[in-house]
């Protein structure tokens, strides 16, 4: 029966660590459940089995291993009792959680850094300690409190909310509020980026203007149905973006303050004077994101962007490998984890962040404007993949199969222009700038939170309006290399590589020592 407690021990320890290294995904998932709850019973069995074989201490040799065992788990308690205490003077954490809840990223801690060098009045966060979630955001709080070091944390009761959070406290679900000064702005869901965008609303002076185009088929941003864009509009309000409409039959000019032009995958021509206007901006020096789609006709694609040095040729790229991630297995969802590591749009990304784009045209470069205009390629389809020129088949997901010799091309989704247009050519402010992705589907408001798609419209949008020190990665689930796998698999994967398999060694190791001893 001496098997059995250790047994039980080591599953209680699994049971624990896998609950800790996985809630934030899975909650208590089964695998934690099982190994806890065996492993309670095995331990209070081999401890009812002991008992029954004890005979007291009136024997010396009793006496010896029961003191014996009583000075290790005083030891023992001890040990613990001192690492609890030198642990709670360290400021350093190992984060074991699969998506790096408690680490911040690359992106925060540049707001940090932003905050150091700002001075004024300092940022503090809001912690209520009775709030439904402190207990799961304490640590990562703690954490922007480390790395923040002009960031106060301030811990507070909702019963008795601070004066200047008072007025946006409003449920007990309310976790986390930041304040600069008299100003409080709310955090939502206590999530790293949430935190993030709240201080950099606080800290950023000027809002960025971006002027979107209408009336020609673009993206609907009021829509808030699955395939409208409601969450761009958001997505660009929370990150210090200010949207508006831009009605080019309408307007001379594009408007003086605008930082950059949006022209979202049009479904009918342009005017000619509407083209001439974005012509006009981007010789003067301005910024423009260029969204298309497989399918579209329209004089943008086929005569403006061709003077910028973009070929969009009417086809999709298709790749039957990336079909898996969609429940319409069709060889259009592209998956994308091919990028240029050097291009500012795609630098913070690689194989193991990938982007998923369905129904995507392909972007090519063609002839440069002028000879110091710098065309670049930044996302690529795999070597799989394949272009169809029969878009309504392709679409219709009649084509599954690439024609003989089709395949092994560097295809291109995404590219990028820099022009030196009206002022001095070795700084960027006159440098006029396009971004051509082939999609529109990716920022969805069913996309948009899928795999890295955010990632890749911010820091396109990012770029174009000169705030390139915050372009990184603001989430954390990695994706695999090459095969794609769900996120219930690449967990699975998780547990039996990190639990399941040291679990049955430690129990085979257990048991062989056992029976060596019986």
């Amino acid at each position: 029966m001496a098997f059995l407690p250790a047994a039980g021990l080591i599953m209680v320890l699994v049971g624990v660590g896998s609950y800790y290294a996985t809630r934030s995904l899975h909650g208590m998932s089964a695998f934690s459940s099982v190994n806890l709850a065996l492993g309670v019973l095995l331990v209070a069995v081999g401890a009812v089995a002991q008992a029954r074989r004890f005979r007291g201490f009136s024997g010396r040799e009793s006496r010896r291993v029961a003191l014996r065992w009583a000075g290790l788990l005083v030891g023992a308690l001890a040990l613990l009792i001192a690492v609890d205490v030198w642990a709670r003077a360290l400021t350093a954490r190992i984060d074991l959680t699969v998506d790096r809840q408690y680490t911040l990223s690359a992106q925060s801690v540049a707001l940090c850094r932003e905050l150091e060098q700002q001075g004024g009045a300092p940022a503090e966060l809001v912690f209520f300690e009775d709030a439904l979630l402190a207990k799961d955001v304490r640590l990562l709080v703690d954490a922007y409190a480390d790395s923040c070091k002009s960031l106060e944390l301030r811990d507070a009761s909702r019963r008795e909310p601070p004066p200047a959070a008072r007025d946006i406290y409003t449920t007990t679900a309310t976790t986390v509020i930041a304040c600069r000064g008299e100003v409080c702005d709310p955090v939502g869901y206590p999530s790293e980026r949430n935190i993030t965008n709240a201080l950099a609303r606080l800290t950023r002076a000027d809002q960025v203007k971006m002027y979107f185009t209408i009336g020609h088929g673009e993206v609907d941003l009021a829509s808030e149905a699955e395939t409208g864009y409601s969450g761009i509009a958001g997505l660009l309000r929370d990150q210090g973006f200010e949207p508006q409409a831009f009605v080019g039959p309408a307007a001379a000019d594009v408007p003086a303050d605008a930082d950059l032009v949006v022209v979202a995958a049009p479904e009918r021509d342009l005017m000619p004077e509407e083209l001439a206007v974005l012509d006009r901006y981007l010789a003067r020096g301005g910024r423009l994101l260029a969204l298309a789609d497989a399918g579209q006709r329209s004089n943008f694609y086929a005569e403006f962007l061709p003077r910028w040095g973009f070929t969009l040729d009417d086809a999709v790229v298709l790749d039957r490998a990336s079909s898996p991630l969609l429940r319409d297995p069709k060889p259009v969802n592209l998956l994308v984890h091919l990028f240029a590591p050097y291009n500012p749009v795609t630098r913070n990304l690689s194989q193991r962040t990938m982007v998923l784009l369905p129904r995507t045209r392909p972007v090519d470069l063609g002839r440069k404007p002028q000879p110091d205009d710098k065309l670049d390629r930044a996302a690529f389809a795999s070597q799989r993949s394949w272009i169809s020129r029969d878009v309504s088949r392709a679409l219709a997901g009649n084509e599954t199969e690439a024609p003989p010799d089709a395949t092994g091309h560097e295809i291109s989704v995404v590219a990028t222009g820099r022009y030196p247009r009206g002022g001095d050519e070795e700084t960027s402010e006159h440098e006029a700038r396009i971004v051509v992705i082939g999609n529109r589907e990716f920022v969805s408001n069913r996309l948009l939170d899928a795999l890295y798609n955010r990632d890749l419209f911010l820091n396109a949008v990012r770029w174009l309006g000169n705030d390139e020190q915050h372009i990184a990665l603001s989430d954390k689930g990695w994706t695999p290399n090459q095969d794609p796998l769900t996120i219930q698999q690449t967990l699975g994967y998780f547990y039996f590589l990190a639990f399941a398999l040291p679990e049955a060694l430690l129990l085979l190791g257990i048991f062989a020592w056992w029976r060596q001893r019986a």
